[in-house]
């Protein structure tokens, strides 16, 4: 089942790195990813990913344990999520 991960953290060094160790570890694989920083010291953190109901609410609470995570809520798979184009473009190069 397909989980999305809310996650509003400090935007500190590093702490993406711990983030997806907690989904690699759990072996739970990750299927977008969205990085939005905020005012300040505090971004928000959009990961979708492919794990079940106990896998999801392991993985929050993992989450929960990092000292720079102030919140971390779960949508589920019907909620539609797509960062604003304005403020995230990706174009593939071709030579």
């Amino acid at each position: 089942m397909e989980q999305i991960f809310d996650i509003t953290v400090n935007d500190v060094p590093g702490l993406l790195a711990r983030v997806e160790s907690i989904f690699r570890r759990q072996r739970t694989p990750i299927r977008s990813f969205f990085f939005e920083g905020g005012e300040g010291r505090t971004a928000h953190v959009t990961i979708t990913a492919f794990a079940g109901d106990d896998a999801a609410n392991l993985l929050r609470k993992q989450l929960m344990r990092l000292v720079d995570v102030c919140d971390v809520s779960l949508a589920g798979s019907d909620r539609a999520f797509a960062p604003p184009e304005s403020l995230f473009t990706f174009k593939e190069k071709t030579a």
